[in-house]
């Protein structure tokens, strides 16, 4: 078995991420594993590298396994570094590093070193914002690639396997560089993205407005469309700028602070459905709905008790979608389990009315 250790200045990862969000900063352990395959049973654990902070400095220490028979030996050792650290950051450990590391343990009779830890899975925290960030996936190179922290390791853990191998059989400096570089980067890896989690304080982002138009404009298809688009602020701003495209609403963050959203607006006419239909009557030859307390004008022979699917109102103009819940809003769509939904453009045009709809959007977009 191998030990490895390096040490990097910390404001070359941090990028002005308070370490103290997460706990306090010298009792924070990030580790990462390597193995040669995803079966806990079938296949062996050949690298833990583990990260730690002091001072400006971030450290690693890797523990190697020349031989797969030595992975007994990367377990006690951290089994011992853990202790003194009381918080664990992973990137989706719970999902596949700690279950893998539990059931080696356990094979050994070794007990859990993070059982009484913080758990903090990055990914796990993530994944509610993905489509909000407009992220394809939640993988952590993706990330890195979204923060523009890209790692320059051309190697995924599954192209490392034959190179573990190999080294096994031959071993040799060649082909040790490349395992560890790659275990190493994704412990920095790790340290690089921390700047993303700012970006899950949506549900409390404060958005003023600046201004709003709606405009026409001509599609490639030489259709005339009509858009509405908003200018507002926002607070706190983000690392970087991003764009999200969702059901044809764009939003575009920048760092500054300015939150630009462009709203398709759609002439149309749609259908306002009630919850409370068994205090409705429909009416076929109007095709709406109307009160029971206000129908009493109306001949029974032209009036049915309204069900579930026939209980709206109709209208036709100017809509714009809308997505998720709102009481805030009347919302109209074309069915009644149609899960687009649209609200008035008339409904929108104020400024108090587009800080909520905007507001709505957002939250919405959090899953």
């Amino acid at each position: 078995m191998q030990e490895i250790r390096q040490s990097i200045d910390l404001n070359t990862l941090l990028n002005g991420f308070d370490l103290s969000s997460l706990g306090d900063p010298e009792k924070l352990l990030m580790i990462d594993i390597e193995t040669t395959g995803l079966s806990r049973e079938t296949t062996s654990l050949y690298l833990i590298g583990a990260g730690y902070f002091t001072g400006d400095e971030y450290q690693t220490v890797q523990w190697f396994a020349e031989h797969p028979r030595e992975e007994r030996f990367l377990l006690e050792e951290l089994l011992l570094f853990a202790e003194g650290f009381d918080t664990l950051v992973q990137f989706n450990g719970t999902h596949f590093d700690l279950p893998y590391l539990a059931a080696k343990e356990k094979k050994y009779g070794l007990p859990d070193p993070f059982k009484d830890f913080t758990l903090v899975d990055l990914y796990q925290i993530l994944k509610p914002f993905k489509k909000l960030l407009g992220l394809q996936s939640l993988k952590q190179r993706d990330v890195e690639r979204f923060l523009d922290v890209c790692s320059d390791d051309p190697y995924t853990g599954r192209d490392l396997i034959h190179v573990y191998y190999d080294h096994v059989r031959d071993p040799s400096e060649e082909l040790l560089k490349p395992l560890l570089y790659h275990n190493s980067e994704d412990l920095c890896g790790m340290v690089r993205i921390l700047p993303i989690l700012r970006y899950t304080g949506f549900q409390e982002l404060e958005i003023c407005y600046v201004n709003h138009t709606v405009q026409t404009y001509r599609a490639l298809s030489g259709e005339e469309k009509q858009e509405l688009i908003a200018k507002f602020r926002y607070s706190p701003a983000f690392p970087r700028n991003f764009r999200s495209l969702v059901e044809g609403i764009c939003f575009l963050f920048d760092e500054e602070g300015q939150l630009s959203l462009r709203v398709p607006v759609y002439e149309t006419e749609l259908k306002r459905f009630y919850e409370n239909y068994r205090d409705y009557y429909y009416l076929p030859l109007e095709d709406t709905c109307i009160l029971k307390s206000v129908a009493e004008g109306v001949p029974k022979e032209y009036r049915e008790r309204a069900k579930k699917d026939n209980c709206y109102t109709k209208a036709a103009g100017l809509f714009v979608p809308f997505f998720g819940n709102s009481t805030d809003f009347p919302l109209f769509s074309e069915s009644r389990k149609d899960k687009q939904s649209y609200i008035p453009l008339s409904a929108v045009e104020n400024e108090k009315a587009l800080v909520d709809y905007a507001s709505a959007l957002i939250r919405n977009l959090v899953e």
